[in-house]
């Protein structure tokens, strides 16, 4: 694997921005395209998905839309500090927030933090795809309409999505998306995202049968998402490596 697929910190400073007025450019930016935006709280263990919907600089706040899910938003009340990641003109979007708070803006639900005082932009480079074994496969756990657990054995993977493999068509829809997506890395845990599926087609494995391919793309993932997923296709190809060379 190639090493200059991690991000190297000499990277993320030269794309970190800290003038108001470019990190007002790039929030507005997001305001305008009303682009998903994914946050994180509690280390990562909390996340659901919102989009910006106000930019004050004179109040110097953003105010994102409030999802339904009280519980939840109970406990994001409760954090100090959260993540938001969002991808814009195939750029990666980060930045942090601090005690988010409710507010009502224009008769809406929503909550607002401060304007970030730093944010950091990387662009998209193309994605590393890694074909993971079949003999012991990895799986991917998602819930169907019924919300029934399904295991998905896992194809490929990269940082931005994977692939599924299945003898019989999937019993989902393009573009429908998995809100509770646990990735089972093993060693490296569980990995909880938002997924949605980009294309389902029909067609042969090695020994030609027929069989279902699934594409999925992770929604807005987080810095730690994707470092978690370079790490863990790094230990896959250190291993394979390790194999061949025995």
């Amino acid at each position: 694997m190639n090493a200059n697929l991690l991000y190297t910190e000499e990277e993320i400073s030269r794309c970190t921005l800290s003038d108001k007025r470019e990190i007002v450019f790039q929030l507005r930016n997001l305001l305008r395209k009303k682009e998903w935006v994914s946050v994180s709280f509690n280390e990562g263990k909390h996340h659901f998905l919102t989009f910006l919907v106000e930019l004050s600089e004179q109040d110097n706040r953003c105010y994102f839309d409030l999802g339904g899910n009280k519980s939840l938003n109970e406990k994001f009340f409760k954090t100090d500090i959260c993540q938001f990641s969002s991808t814009c003109d195939g750029v990666r979007i980060y930045f942090s927030g601090a005690s988010p708070r409710a507010a009502r803006l224009k008769g809406e639900e929503t909550f607002a933090v401060s304007l970030p005082k730093t944010l950091l932009r990387l662009q998209r480079r193309d994605s590393y795809r890694l074909q993971l074994p079949s003999a012991r496969p990895y799986f991917c756990h998602v819930q169907d309409e019924r919300l029934r657990d399904m295991a998905l054995p896992l194809y490929d993977i990269s940082v931005g999505g994977f692939g599924v493999q299945v003898a019989a068509k999937p019993p989902f829809e393009l573009l429908e998306r998995f809100e509770d997506c646990c990735i089972d890395l093993r060693e490296q845990g569980c990995l909880k995202t938002v997924a949605e599926v980009r294309y389902i087609m029909s067609t042969e494995n090695r020994a030609r049968r027929p069989v279902w391919h699934m594409g999925c793309q992770l929604v807005a993932p987080t810095l730690a998402d994707e470092i978690l997923l370079q790490r863990f296709i790094a230990r896959i190809e250190i291993e394979r490596r390790n194999l061949f060379s025995t």
